[in-house]
């Protein structure tokens, strides 16, 4: 085999007829363009439905010898624990990650491919996101625009990371180390930004695929837990002006059960900033900010320009500006 294509599952059922007609679609155009492909579904918990249509998926693929399927049954675990686990059951000199509720492009797969075998250690891809949604509380709504480029050679912002369908090389997970297992949201961009020192970089000219964000994904929700993930990372690495405002006891906890791996000090400025008597209104003002409708975002933020009015996003807008 080539390449490991590795899924970590749980509770999908939701998504596994879209799935699985994708995974059958794909393995058969991959596999005329002559790519040996070893998909590896790590299912957590698995319910008999989910086991049922993933084992069927697998006699599929395998019957049809376009390529090679081993479905993995375990426990609950972290999305980057599942990874770790997919790689390291593979042999494959590179790899990739498909989530259940995304939709990949074969002929992108196969640029991204193309570019591995000619050196490049990490690719990445604008995707289109598909938002579904419902207007005024009642109608499912949907639409669809185009991501930008998540990864860069610049130093990281909390903008950027990886798409959700880079591939890349075991000779770079080995040299990077494996995803941080902790992490239960942004575990790829924190290992992403390990690999700037070592990467050889390739932009991939096609479209990486659909990505969906209906609710129930892990990230781009704006949820705490990402949100503080985040701050972890960038005090992992000493960027205090890329800190926002996050759940103060939440942060702490974090932060101070595995967060601080280095075992890092941190500035007074930084932990008042974070957990000091203030942090609580202040995100809390945080949250309420972000979640007002964007007109009402643009007049503040221009009043809070002017001093006029005291805002937390602004505050923290010239914190990252002051840097």
């Amino acid at each position: 085999m080539s390449i490991s294509v590795i899924s970590s599952l749980y509770r999908v059922e939701a998504h596994l007829p879209q799935f699985t007609s994708s995974v059958r679609k794909f393995a058969e155009q991959v596999h005329h363009a002559g790519i040996d492909v070893l998909y590896i579904p790590i299912v957590n918990d698995a319910t008999p439905t989910e086991q049922t249509a993933i084992d069927q998926l697998a006699h599929d693929i395998n019957a049809a010898e376009h390529g090679i399927m081993l479905p993995q049954y375990v426990g609950r675990e972290t999305l980057y624990a599942s990874w770790n686990r997919g790689v390291g059951l593979s042999d494959t000199p590179y790899f990739t990650f498909w989530n259940a509720d995304d939709i990949r492009d074969a002929d992108a797969f196969i640029e991204g491919y193309r570019a591995l075998q000619d050196g490049a250690t990490l690719i990445d891809y604008i995707f289109n996101v598909r938002k579904i949604s419902k207007r005024f509380g009642l109608f499912p709504s949907e639409t669809e625009e185009h991501s930008r480029m998540l990864f860069h050679t610049d130093p990281f912002t909390r903008k950027n990371g990886v798409g959700p369908f880079f591939m890349t090389t075991r000779d770079l997970y080995n040299q990077v180390g494996e995803f941080d297992e902790n992490f239960r949201v942004t575990g790829d961009m924190e290992w992403a930004e390990r690999t700037l020192p070592l990467v050889n970089f390739y932009p991939a000219k096609q479209v990486g695929g659909h990505f969906y964000i209906h609710g129930g994904n892990l990230s781009n929700t704006g949820a705490s837990r990402e949100d503080i993930e985040l701050n972890v990372v960038f005090l992992r690495l000493q960027r205090w002006y890329q800190l926002i405002p996050v759940d103060p006891t939440q942060m702490r906890e974090i932060w101070e059960t595995w967060g601080n791996r280095d075992s890092i000090t941190l500035p007074a400025e930084v932990e008042n900033f974070l957990w000091g008597d203030s942090a609580e209104s202040r995100w809390q003002q945080y949250q309420a900010e972000r979640t007002q409708p964007k007109w009402i975002q643009n007049i503040r933020r221009r009043l809070a320009s002017r001093g006029l009015i005291q805002s937390a996003e602004w505050d923290v807008f010239l914190r990252n500006k002051g840097h």
